[in-house]
């Protein structure tokens, strides 16, 4: 039977949280790595970590999924410079992201 104690919860919460925290900045440090050796599949792998634990650490603060998907769509434009939001580039993502 778990540990019912609201309090060891609430320590088991915050432990994972910032377990995520430390995971989400090796992340982005595997990402920049992956960019310097310029291998597609390190940055690929690296990337798909990356988003899997900003996932995974915004159902452990109470954000639903779907409202992840609805702010990176919406959110990229305001993360990005003007001629980047004007590029089509930019706008595959924003479809693919809107597709999904």
């Amino acid at each position: 039977m778990p540990n019912t104690d609201p309090h060891m919860q609430i320590a088991r919460k915050i432990r994972s949280i910032e377990t995520a925290k430390i995971e989400l900045v090796q992340q982005v440090s595997e990402v920049f790595r992956g960019i310097q050796s310029g291998n597609e599949r390190d940055i690929a792998e690296s990337l798909g970590g990356l988003v899997a634990i900003a996932y995974f650490m915004g159902q452990q603060l109470g954000v639903d999924l779907p409202v992840i998907d609805r702010e990176a769509q919406s959110g990229l434009p305001r993360s990005l410079g003007h001629e980047v939001m004007h590029s089509g580039e930019f706008h595959y993502v924003q479809r693919y992201l809107a597709s999904r």
